[in-house]
């Protein structure tokens, strides 16, 4: 690999690593933007902000394709025509070179944008008419937030420059909510029901003028609405949860009738359609206040008569704090076969959150029934640890909530922190006979640090290291000592002592956690998908401006 293509790569990579950051912090921000709104692109605001040096360059010559297939890529050469950003290091009739996707005329002009100056890293251009150019230029002095900066907006939705109609909706996609309610005002009412009319607007855009429909709109808009929610016509419901959003923000807590009658109570309406209407009430019950709360809640619960998809909404009760369908879930977790399993983990879940005493018994119960469930849900909510966090849950408890008689037996055989947090069986050391001799293996308790190095001088005993374990399990080294040694000793030694056995069989295979096996697997796994997720995005949205 030559230097120069090295370098190039390196460029290249801090190009792309440069707009990964903008994306990840875009992405954390989206968190209280639009509600039903889903960004596409980066904006040209978070692009120029991204970048050190942007220009608008003229194309002065293509150069031919090599026949050399280990040849680099030829790249396009170009002219600065203006700078928009980095005077300091470009400056108008500049030359610089970079690579070029598709074919256009000479004296075609572009914007292009690149990093680490003085040897500017550059992009791949993006065609930009005199139109797009001049839309850069008012980005700088713009509010950075605020219903001002979205009035400008706002007056290239659906424009016939498509790529500042996909900047437009960005924009309002990632503003926030509080932001869109203060541009009521300035909000072009007539054309935000005409976009809605039309059938070719599409799907995402729709979502954005339903919301912003429920912020400017009134009495009159509610019948289309309503029509629209009873067609049944999958293109006139497009963007359906904000559509439902958007008629209970009209309509209020008498609009919630006609949703759970098409969406919660039929049974046979599409799984989409009704995790549609939660969403929207979940808006409600969270981010505004057109509806009173426990009317949602009241709404939302009636999908407990539907056992397949009433696993999709007890969090949201346990978010609201309806602990009243406690028995009612309990039940449900005991009734629930192979095709209604999946709702025991968020009836723990929803137990776990409750504050009725009452709940901890339940999970002792249903523990009995399927512990799997229970340490899944434990798991998701501590995050792959399987101990629970409530020292009241240390206990085993029956039914009727109190402590069973293991408990009691069970801490007599634990050791003490202070003891090296080791394990003491007073049955092995009680069957010790002088004159022989035992192994004595030290094995400490899962967390502690104690055994790790040093000896124990007071016994005269090498503690066994755990890490010499095999590959088999078993131990490399282990220590004996004269069992009147012992007996004399006894109380002393006992404290020590993990197992006492004649003769000495191998230690079991030690045997990872579930939890941290898990979370070694899966919170990676998540991770990555979540990036590729967000890498496709960035590319998609680039690639289509740029054929634009």
């Amino acid at each position: 690999m030559s230097r120069k293509f090295s370098a190039n790569l390196v460029s290249r990579t801090a190009l792309f690593a440069a707009a990964i950051v903008v994306a990840l912090a875009t992405s954390m921000t989206a968190i209280l933007a639009c509600p039903f709104c889903s960004a596409v692109n980066l904006t040209f605001t978070e692009q120029l902000k991204s970048n050190d040096v942007v220009v608008i360059a003229k194309l002065l010559k293509i150069p031919p394709m090599s026949d050399d297939p280990d040849a680099e890529l030829p790249k396009a050469e170009f002219e600065v025509v203006d700078v928009i950003k980095g005077e300091k290091w470009v400056r108008p009739e500049m030359k610089f070179r970079t690579l070029l996707v598709g074919r256009y005329p000479e004296g075609q002009q572009f914007m292009v944008m690149g990093i680490d100056p003085p040897a500017v890293a550059w992009s791949t251009p993006m065609k930009a008419s005199e139109r797009v150019i001049a839309y850069l230029r008012k980005l700088e002095g713009l509010p950075k937030s605020g219903p001002e900066r979205l009035e400008f907006f706002q007056k290239y939705f659906e424009d016939k420059e498509s790529v500042l109609a996909f900047d437009a909706y960005d924009e309002f996609a990632k503003a926030p909510y509080k932001d869109l309610i203060a541009l009521k005002d300035k909000m072009d009412h007539e054309k935000i029901i005409k976009w809605i009319k039309d059938p070719e607007t599409s799907i995402n855009r729709r979502r954005l003028y339903f919301t912003m429909l429920g912020v400017c709109g009134g009495e009159p808009d509610i019948k289309l609405l309503e029509e629209l929610i009873k067609s049944g016509d999958r293109k006139k419901q497009a963007g359906l949860d904000a559509l439902i959003a958007c008629y209970l923000n009209l309509k209020g807590e008498a609009g919630v009738g006609l949703v759970e009658d098409t969406f919660i109570k039929d049974k046979t309406v599409d799984y989409v359609d009704t995790l549609s209407a939660v969403s929207a009430l979940r808006f409600h019950g969270t981010e505004v206040d057109h509806v009173p709360k426990a009317r949602i809640v009241a709404a939302v619960r009636l999908l407990l008569d539907r056992p397949k998809m009433a696993d999709m909404i007890i969090p949201d009760l346990a978010r609201w704090e309806d602990w009243s369908v406690m028995d009612r879930l309990v039940q449900m977790f005991k009734d629930a076969d192979e095709d209604t399993n999946w709702l025991r983990v968020p009836v723990i879940t929803y137990l776990r959150a409750c504050p009725n005493p009452q709940a901890k018994v339940h999970i002792a119960e249903l523990s009995k029934i399927d512990p799997d469930a229970v340490r899944r849900a434990d798991f998701f909510l501590n995050f792959g640890d399987d101990e629970f966090d409530d020292e009241d849950e240390d206990e085993d408890v029956d039914s009727d909530g109190a402590p069973d008689k293991i408990t009691d037996e069970k801490s007599k055989k634990e050791g003490d922190a202070s003891d090296g947090g080791l394990v003491e069986d007073e049955t092995l050391t009680s069957r010790v006979t002088p004159g022989d001799e035992y192994v004595v293996r030290k094995i400490p308790i899962a967390g502690d640090d104690s055994t790790d190095s040093g000896s124990d001088t007071k016994n005269n005993l090498s503690p066994v290291d755990v890490t010499d374990i095999g590959e088999m399990g078993e131990l490399s080294e282990i220590s004996t000592i004269p069992a009147d040694s012992m007996a004399a000793n006894s109380e002393e030694t006992s404290s020590q002592i993990a197992q006492v056995v004649q003769p000495a069989p191998p230690v079991a295979a030690a045997t990872p956690r579930p939890g941290l096996t898990m979370t070694i697997i899966f919170v990676p796994m998540a991770i990555s998908l979540a990036i590729f997720l967000l890498l496709w995005s960035v590319i998609n949205g680039w690639f289509e401006r740029l054929i634009v």
